[in-house]
């Protein structure tokens, strides 16, 4: 009965991770909404930095491959420990599990490259720049700036500044610009719900990640698959 009860548990526990750290992240948008001017004031301009993004993530590719020490593809547990080790940052190992289990997309063992960058940006909004430096010293400054314009152009689509971006602020971003024709909805329905990951219609940023990795790119580099791009 005790194992019963403790599958049934396991959903709601996994909700309320993901609550908690919703609004955390929410919080750290919102303070960084205050404190900085906007980067992105169009949607084409967020389309033309893919390609740096993609040179962005190469670099974090990089680094991930330093920490997956037996090369197959995922940072297990005991990697882990030692990349976050690394970062120095105060978080007890719940909060690391919680962490952990909130990027994890494909409930496999360990963290894999697409959810290893969605931690780190997490990490670097959260705790702020120490954590790149610590990460790599020589890098800092290349994944401080990929981690800066993704989180601002999570920003750009969340019009109501709550950690929420819904179909409707894709909508209106899509066809603000006043030269432009606008954008059949089927194609930005179509958008949405390739971020919307778990189909509650809204999409966080751990989810908006997820997306601006497949439209960078650098998932087709190493599997050959065909992903949809905005």
């Amino acid at each position: 009965m005790g194992m019963v009860t403790s599958i049934c548990m396991e959903p709601i526990k996994r909700r309320r991770v993901e609550k908690d750290l919703d609004d955390k992240v929410a919080d750290a948008l919102q303070e960084r909404t205050r404190s900085r001017q906007r980067t992105f004031r169009s949607v084409n301009s967020i389309t033309m930095r893919l390609p740096r993004f993609k040179e962005g993530l190469r670099d974090i590719k990089e680094i991930f491959d330093q920490y997956d020490e037996d090369s197959n593809g995922t940072i297990d547990n005991e990697e882990l420990q030692s990349f976050l080790s690394k970062l120095q940052v105060k978080m007890s190992q719940q909060e690391i599990d919680n962490l952990h289990s909130y990027c994890d997309i494909d409930s496999r063992n360990g963290i894999q490259f697409q959810e290893f960058v969605v931690l780190l940006c997490l990490m670097y909004l959260l705790f702020g720049p120490d954590v790149t430096r610590r990460v790599s010293e020589f890098e800092s400054v290349k994944l401080n700036y990929v981690f800066d314009e993704l989180i601002d152009a999570f920003i750009f689509f969340d019009k109501d500044g709550d950690g929420k971006m819904k179909k409707r602020d894709v909508t209106h971003r899509m066809n603000e610009a006043s030269h432009q024709e606008r954008t059949p909805s089927h194609i930005t329905a179509q958008l949405f719900k390739e971020m919307d990951l778990n189909r509650n219609g809204k999409v966080n940023l751990k989810e908006f990640l997820y997306s601006m990795i497949r439209w960078a790119g650098l998932e087709t580099e190493d599997d050959g698959s065909n992903e949809a791009s905005p």
